[in-house]
């Protein structure tokens, strides 16, 4: 190759990742779009893979911290050492009643074999 040809070829490939992966095949590119088909598919439903993720991590933790703080509040007049077993208290009954409720529908709910919930919501 000569000078001029190399400069030409640098000038060519100036802008480009060296490190970058080659271009996909036609069976790799098939595979990746199955897999973001995938994932749209649950993130359109609104279904984390997670028990606690998204909305119902938010709703249990959540609940269980306003469930701490009103019971803590609430038997604040009979002392400090009553106020705190109270709002523990409460905060744990929460968090077993939600996180019973939450099993319960995750179990309750039929699923296909791809993983995908089989009725409507």
């Amino acid at each position: 190759m000569s000078r001029s040809e190399r400069r030409a070829y640098r000038r060519l490939t100036k802008n480009q990742d060296p490190y970058a992966p080659p271009p996909a095949t036609a069976a790799a590119r098939a595979r990746i779009e199955q897999r973001q088909r995938a994932r749209r598919a649950t993130s359109r439903q609104g279904r984390s893979s997670s028990l606690l993720g998204g909305r119902t991590g938010w709703i249990v933790f959540g609940g269980a911290a306003a469930a701490f703080l009103l019971g803590f509040s609430l038997a604040w007049p009979a002392g400090v050492g009553l106020a705190l077993l109270a709002g523990v208290g409460a905060g744990l009954g929460w968090l077993a009643l939600s996180l019973g409720f939450v099993i319960w529908r995750r179990r309750a709910t039929p699923r296909s074999a791809d993983g995908r919930s089989a009725g409507p919501r």
